[in-house]
């Protein structure tokens, strides 16, 4: 069998209304406007990761409802604590600069003691933090395998 994987870049947009209608929807007790930034990102990536695809489809920019114009503005928060997805929070209403999404984050890291080569997913881990796995030695930070898209 010969499948075929493509890989795309998608931007999926959870606007202010569609948070706050999500949020009615669950019931919960929390003012709306209550919420911190790292609070609004999960309850968008639930609401994501609970839409049907119809209701996905609506989140998509460039298809359907959602326009470009809906994510420029100015990054105050983000989350790239997994590696699968880059989450931000736009200010609409302030001035910005487009971001770069980084994909294939990696960090090469090598012993200084025995010469292992190993790769890590944090990138922004400190290597002074880490010791060999193989000597226990040492470690030196010898690439960054990030990949950075502009999203302009």
């Amino acid at each position: 069998m010969k499948n075929v994987l493509i890989n795309k870049i998608v931007e999926i947009v959870v606007t202010e209304n569609q948070l706050r209608s999500f949020w009615k929807k669950l019931g919960n007790d929390l003012e709306f406007e209550t919420l911190s930034n790292e609070q609004l990102m999960k309850l968008a990536m639930r609401e994501i990761q609970e839409a049907s695809l119809t209701e996905l489809d609506s989140h998509l920019i460039d298809r359907g409802w959602r326009t470009r114009d809906e994510i420029e503005g100015k990054m105050i928060a983000e989350d790239n604590s997994n590696p699968r997805f880059h989450v931000e929070l736009i200010d609409t209403d302030q001035e910005g600069t487009p971001s770069k999404i980084l994909i294939d984050r990696m960090l090469e890291l090598q012993c200084n003691e025995c010469g292992f080569n190993f790769f890590i997913q944090d990138t922004d881990m400190d290597a002074n933090t880490l010791n060999c796995p193989k000597d226990g030695g040492k470690l030196t930070i010898t690439g960054n395998n990030a990949k950075k898209i502009n999203k302009n």
